[in-house]
């Protein structure tokens, strides 16, 4: 607002940790030489504290536009943290895949000791930078401690800076916390500027914005007051030097004297933090006028007393009965918290679900008339999809009645089941072999939807008035446009497409449901690190049961695995060959 009117560039006294406008006081040197000097070294600590307000995050940032281009950082700025959200958080920031809610700490250190281990293998060095390491809470700490031994024969993986208030050097001083204090290699605490350097630090961040003459802007006794009022924290100087130049622009001057400087600071502090020294005979007339009174009142007391003016009781003290049902019951509430919280939706259970030759009568199979797909669609009565998932809930022995049980997708979730709804062509359903339901569109635009139980060649059993009518798929494409829908059991970890590099719960599932497809005698589940030796294996199935071999673990590797090793997910056809 006020820059124009100062023939500045740009604000002067912005609160953001802007590395361009740090004044490099003698002690800022050295805290910077601090952080380059801990990088340099073979891992550890770097201690660098301060005062609320004394630029510990502006150096940083001034570290890290110095920082070699052969290093990777990451930078955690809210410390608050549990466990596995730090080690979450140090994941995203050196872009460290991982997938899912359920992985544990041992699956994210292995994943981040692969990473150093390769990075230190390309000559990279990796650094862990936290901002306001004060509030971290000590399982985080002696995480971070454990950290540090990822290293090799010659050095340590990771080098950590620690970034905090005074009370962090307190934490390191705590018995619990020697293994940690002792692996500290640099430690540097950031004081407050002195009244000799308040003067250059507000003249040099006026010259950074273009200021041309800073001193007769803030003219020497303006400065002076300026350090009894911030003490010196750059914070609070650059808090009262904006607001001052705003006071001053509205007043139409340039110049910043000290009464535009104590109303800037009443503003923004909210009290009144600078007064002028009072006269000595200020000092010590109101005292003396009090004392005078006070002999005063102690005569008069006395007076009365002896006179026998004042004759006062004692105030009876009367004792209140607590009662005892106005607190609320701690004990219950706490248990009541301390519950657990509700189960998720259980998973389908192999028990539950029937297999399609029990769901089907077969007498109700061997239907001799062969329909025409203009027949099916005048017989078909299901015109919204909904109704057609209760016979493809059936295909699957389950009983599923929209009214009472709601949209079927969220249903088929509660029971880990899983919707998938496809654009393709008559191979590729026989590509999934699961019952499906197909979309069918009439000559008036009318839809009729039916559902596929088999599937041969020209030939398809479908549900049609709750019974199995065969029907000849040879005229497909004048009712079809390629749409159709599937159910398909879904693994209870997974949460999205799966790369390679990921860690997520999904690859112990994965491994040991290719050791029954293998038909190892004895399958197990292997990491949560989608390593390379699966990967391996996933690419080998891939190919083996048609699907691209990238790599990636989507819905469809899923489905053709699932299909293959549970015998209750129903087939659109039988599998031969072992395909």
């Amino acid at each position: 607002m006020y820059e124009a009117f100062f023939h500045l560039q740009e604000t002067p006294f912005s609160i953001a940790p802007n590395p361009h406008y740090l004044y490099m006081s003698q002690q800022h040197n050295e805290a910077l030489a601090h952080l380059v000097y801990g990088v340099g070294r073979d891992g550890g600590f770097v201690l660098l504290t301060g005062e609320v307000g004394t630029g510990k995050t502006t150096v940083c940032r001034c570290f890290l536009e110095q920082i070699p281009d052969d290093t990777d950082v990451a930078f955690v700025l809210n410390p608050k943290l549990q466990v596995e959200e730090l080690l979450a958080t140090i994941c995203d920031e050196l872009s460290i895949p991982y997938i899912g809610d359920s992985i544990s700490v041992k699956d994210y250190i292995d994943c981040i000791n692969g990473f150093l281990l390769r990075q230190h293998a390309q000559g990279r060095h990796t650094v862990l930078i936290i901002d306001e390491a004060q509030n971290l809470n000590s399982d985080v700490l002696e995480q971070i401690r454990l950290l540090t031994n990822l290293e090799t024969h010659e050095k340590k993986l990771l080098q950590i800076i620690l970034l905090g208030q005074p009370e962090l050097q307190e934490m390191f001083r705590q018995p619990e916390l020697r293994q940690l204090s002792q692996r500290v290699t640099a430690r540097f605490h950031l004081n407050a500027l002195g009244e000799d350097e308040v003067g250059p630090y507000v003249y040099h961040r006026l010259t950074v914005a273009g200021a041309v003459d800073p001193k007769a802007m803030f003219p020497v006794a303006t400065i002076r007051k300026l350090y009894q009022i911030s003490k010196g924290i750059p914070r609070i100087i650059n808090l009262v030097c904006d607001r001052a130049m705003l006071g001053a622009y509205a007043k139409e001057t340039r110049v910043i004297d000290g009464h535009i400087l104590g109303n800037a600071a009443k503003e923004v502090l909210g009290y009144k933090v600078y007064a002028p020294a009072k006269s000595t005979r200020q000092k010590w007339l109101p005292a003396l006028i009090g004392g005078a009174a006070g002999f005063a009142i102690m005569v008069l007391v006395g007076l009365s007393y002896w006179m026998g003016v004042s004759q006062h009781e004692a105030p009876h003290e009367v004792a209140e009965e607590a009662d005892s049902n106005a607190a609320e019951p701690v004990a219950d509430i706490a248990a009541a918290a301390a519950k657990e919280p509700p189960p998720p939706p259980a998973i389908l259970k192999q028990a539950n679900i029937k297999s399609a030759t029990e769901v089907v009568p077969e007498a109700a199979a061997q239907q001799s008339s062969l329909l025409s797909l203009d027949q099916v669609f005048e017989l078909a009565d299901h015109q919204q999809d909904a109704d057609a998932y209760r016979d493809l809930f059936s295909a699957w022995g389950i009983p599923y009645d929209p009214a009472e049980n709601g949209m079927a997708c969220p249903y088929a979730e509660s029971l880990g089941l899983a919707c998938l709804s496809k654009l393709g062509s008559l191979g590729s359903i026989k590509h999934y072999g699961m019952p499906v339901i197909v979309r069918l569109f009439g000559p008036a635009g009318d839809e009729k939807f039916i559902v596929i139980r088999r599937l041969d060649d020209g030939v398809a059993e479908v549900y049609l008035g709750g019974e199995i009518k065969r029907v000849d798929i040879r005229d497909l494409d004048a009712y079809w446009r390629g749409h159709y829908s599937l159910l398909w059991k879904k693994p209870p970890s997974y949460h999205g497409p799966m790369h390679p590099g990921t860690i997520a719960p999904l690859s112990k599932w994965l491994s040991y449901q290719l050791d029954v497809w293998e038909n190892k005698p004895q399958p197990s589940a292997g990491r949560s690190t989608y390593d390379t030796d699966l990967v391996e294996r996933v690419k080998q199935f891939q190919r083996t049961v048609g699907e691209i071999d990238d790599g990636v673990v989507g819905s469809g590797t899923l489905i053709q695995l699932s299909r293959r090793v549970d015998e209750t997910i129903p087939r659109l056809d039988p599998i031969e060959g072992g395909s």
